[in-house]
């Protein structure tokens, strides 16, 4: 017999309420706060090139030379970009803020889709609420949130996919569950896998003709796919083609490390701690319940384990699905034994409050990035200075001392066409640049403004002079590529 404060369905309805609440209000604090990058990807797969599209000019990667990427999310994001513009907010220190609260929010409705998913699959209220609360209280997903990454981006059509296609069998949720798994795709191409496996789950289940309704409408998506890489590249489907090569059958992207099959494991659990084990721990018990949504997340785990390049942003799109599985598993208990099963989403509320109420002090080491450092506003200070830059007038050239352009928002944040080199820099009486950022306290010249340990300097009032080697390449592998013609695409 189930106690009456477990099957009461307001008590729950306010939890979930007050967890999305808070759960919006740490995103949104970070996307307004937080100036730092996780990784440069972030930047230069995304806000950097959607800068170019909605601008004319940007640092440019070397994926964006030779088309290894699909244009849908940099374009999307120039679409806000140029939509900020008409309306005479086309600065960095408003339009930073917008996008990155665009994905904070998207996050954010992933959590829904996680409760709505848990649902799809049989669970109560209250296993579904503690699901989704997983999710939203959840460190990682806290972190990830606001940054402009397509793993952020495909987690919500991913989870609202599969929460759609294992809902009623109606045709209108077909198509929109199929359309977002298609789109999902088309953020990120990972996400195939769940596309495929969805087909495959909806055959085994005997759905069959939903199976051919699904892959139908996945088709279409893919000659959308097609059409945008032909439009933006030259050729039909030429990113997903390259980015495939590139990875599966080159293993090119070992260049940038590898790691052991242990990669996520070791680090979901360094970065998340018991959160992550009962989560993991309720997702096995709740395979039986959910066989559908949980071995569709071992089966995209299992595909990032056997790839020798591993970063954890890669899995994100897993954590929700994950989390439904937690929830299949706290209702599995429920059913088997009320003590057990109370008990089991006690620890998993419990870790959930925890994580959320320590979210702030991950660290780098603990997201497989190296030092013991916070992960948070790193970089942030000499961004928010290349925001004060480009609002000089006399701004004719910029450089950097302290960091890397990689390390940065790029002309995202800087928003000038005017050069803007990093170290070795130039000769300061070559005038090639007439502002730099250096570490507070160090060079010569008007201080203009500093920020958490550095400082904008004025050398002097231009005119500059152009650099001859100055170029909008991100780095030399980029440059190298450039000046090779066969390597790029045909448009």
């Amino acid at each position: 017999m189930l106690p009456s404060w477990w099957t009461r369905p307001l008590p729950w309805r306010v939890l979930l309420a007050a967890g999305l609440v808070s759960g919006a209000a740490a995103r949104l604090w970070l996307a307004f706060t937080d100036h730092g990058t996780y990784w440069p990807d972030e930047v230069f797969q995304s806000i950097e090139p959607a800068h170019r599209m909605a601008f004319g000019y940007s640092l440019v990667a070397w994926e964006f030379v030779v088309g290894a990427r699909n244009v849908l999310l940099p374009g999307a994001i120039a679409g806000v970009l140029r939509a900020l513009a008409a309306l005479g907010l086309d600065d960095p220190s408003v339009y930073v803020p917008v996008v990155r609260a665009l994905f904070a929010l998207s996050s954010v409705g992933t959590v829904w889709g996680v409760y709505r998913l848990a649902r799809a699959t049989g669970c109560a209220l209250p296993s579904a609420v503690v699901g989704a609360l997983a999710y939203c209280w959840m460190s990682l997903a806290i972190y990830f949130s606001p940054r402009a990454m397509s793993e952020v981006a495909s987690a919500l059509p991913v989870v609202w996919g599969l929460a759609l296609l294992l809902e009623a069998p109606r045709l209108r949720k077909l198509v929109l569950g199929a359309s977002m798994l298609g789109l999902a795709v088309l953020l990120r191409i990972h996400c195939g896998l769940f596309a495929a496996g969805a087909v495959l789950v909806l055959a085994l289940q005997h759905r069959r003709r939903d199976a051919l309704i699904v892959l139908g409408v996945l088709c279409l998506w893919a000659v959308v796919y097609g059409l945008l890489d032909l439009y933006a590249w030259g050729g039909f489907l030429h990113s997903g083609l390259y980015y495939l090569r590139f990875n599966l059958l080159e293993g090119r992207a070992a260049e940038w490390g590898t790691a052991p099959p242990a990669f996520y494991t070791r680090y979901l659990v360094k970065s998340l701690g018991p959160h992550w084990v009962a989560i993991a721990v309720l997702a096995v018990v709740g395979l039986r319940r959910s066989p559908a949504v949980v071995g569709l997340a071992l089966a995209f785990l299992l595909g990032h384990l056997a790839l020798p390049h591993k970063e954890l942003r890669f899995i994100v799109p897993f954590l929700p699905l994950a989390c439904a599985g937690a929830a299949a598993g706290v209702e599995q208990l429920v059913g088997w034994r009320w003590p057990v099963g109370g008990t089991a989403a006690g620890v998993l509320l419990a870790t959930s409050l925890f994580s959320f109420v320590t979210f702030h002090s991950l660290t780098f080491a603990q997201l497989g990035r190296g030092e013991a450092v916070s992960a948070y506003d790193s970089g942030g200070n000499v961004t928010r200075l290349l925001m004060v830059a480009g609002r000089q007038r006399d701004l004719c050239g910029l450089g950097l001392e302290l960091g890397t352009r990689g390390a940065t928002f790029g002309y995202y944040a800087l928003h000038r066409d005017v050069p803007f080199s990093e170290a070795p820099l130039p000769r300061e009486t070559s005038r090639f640049y007439n502002y730099v950022i250096v570490e507070e306290g160090t060079g010569a010249g008007e201080v203009v403004a500093t920020d958490d340990g550095a400082a904008l300097l004025r050398l002097g009032p231009g005119p500059c002079e152009r650099d001859p080697a100055f170029t909008p390449w991100l780095d030399e592998r980029t440059r190298a590529l450039a000046e090779s013609p066969e390597s790029r695409p045909g448009r």
